[in-house]
Protein backbone atom coordinates (compact mmCIF):
# COMPACT_ATOMS: atom_id res chain seq x y z
CA UNK A 1 0.00 0.00 0.00
CA UNK A 2 1.27 3.45 -0.85
CA UNK A 3 0.68 6.10 1.78
CA UNK A 4 0.64 9.75 0.69
CA UNK A 5 3.81 11.66 1.46
CA UNK A 6 1.88 14.71 2.68
CA UNK A 7 -1.31 14.48 4.73
CA UNK A 8 -3.39 16.87 2.63
CA UNK A 9 -7.05 17.65 3.06
CA UNK A 10 -9.57 15.69 1.04
CA UNK A 11 -10.43 17.56 -2.13
CA UNK A 12 -6.79 18.03 -3.07
CA UNK A 13 -4.48 15.67 -4.91
CA UNK A 14 -2.58 13.10 -2.87
CA UNK A 15 1.09 12.43 -3.44
CA UNK A 16 2.21 8.81 -3.68
CA UNK A 17 5.53 7.28 -4.69
CA UNK A 18 6.05 5.13 -7.78
CA UNK A 19 6.92 1.60 -6.62
CA UNK A 20 9.62 1.34 -9.31
CA UNK A 21 11.52 4.65 -9.25
CA UNK A 22 10.19 6.40 -6.08
CA UNK A 23 9.02 9.43 -8.11
CA UNK A 24 6.27 11.37 -6.30
CA UNK A 25 3.04 11.03 -8.28
CA UNK A 26 0.06 13.37 -7.91
CA UNK A 27 -2.90 11.04 -7.39
CA UNK A 28 -6.29 12.79 -7.73
CA UNK A 29 -8.41 12.66 -4.57
CA UNK A 30 -11.31 11.18 -6.56
CA UNK A 31 -9.30 8.32 -8.11
CA UNK A 32 -11.24 5.06 -8.38
CA UNK A 33 -10.23 1.40 -8.22
CA UNK A 34 -9.13 0.12 -11.64
CA UNK A 35 -7.94 3.46 -12.99
CA UNK A 36 -4.61 3.52 -14.83
CA UNK A 37 -1.93 6.07 -13.93
CA UNK A 38 1.40 6.57 -15.64
CA UNK A 39 4.61 7.57 -13.88
CA UNK A 40 6.05 10.61 -15.69
CA UNK A 41 9.60 9.73 -14.61
CA UNK A 42 9.98 6.08 -15.64
CA UNK A 43 6.88 5.57 -17.80
CA UNK A 44 5.61 2.62 -15.75
CA UNK A 45 1.85 2.19 -16.00
CA UNK A 46 0.21 1.68 -12.62
CA UNK A 47 -3.24 0.35 -11.77
CA UNK A 48 -5.13 1.59 -8.72
CA UNK A 49 -5.81 -1.61 -6.79
CA UNK A 50 -7.44 -0.13 -3.69
CA UNK A 51 -8.53 3.25 -2.38
CA UNK A 52 -8.84 3.56 1.39
CA UNK A 53 -10.16 6.44 3.43
CA UNK A 54 -7.57 8.88 4.68
CA UNK A 55 -5.82 9.25 1.34
CA UNK A 56 -4.19 5.81 1.17
CA UNK A 57 -3.93 4.47 -2.37
CA UNK A 58 -2.62 1.06 -3.36
CA UNK A 59 -0.85 1.08 -6.73
CA UNK A 60 0.50 -1.92 -8.62
CA UNK A 61 2.34 -2.27 -11.91
CA UNK A 62 -0.17 -2.78 -14.72
CA UNK A 63 0.08 -6.29 -16.14
CA UNK A 64 -1.63 -6.90 -19.46
CA UNK A 65 -2.30 -10.54 -20.05
CA UNK A 66 -2.27 -11.65 -23.67
CA UNK A 67 -4.69 -14.11 -25.18
CA UNK A 68 -3.48 -17.67 -25.43
CA UNK A 69 -5.76 -18.53 -28.38
CA UNK A 70 -6.47 -21.95 -26.88
CA UNK A 71 -2.85 -23.04 -26.86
Amino acid sequence: MIVPVDGKLQGEDNIAKCPDCDFELNVPFDVEKGEILSCPACGLELEVKEVNGGGCVSLQELIIEGEDWGE
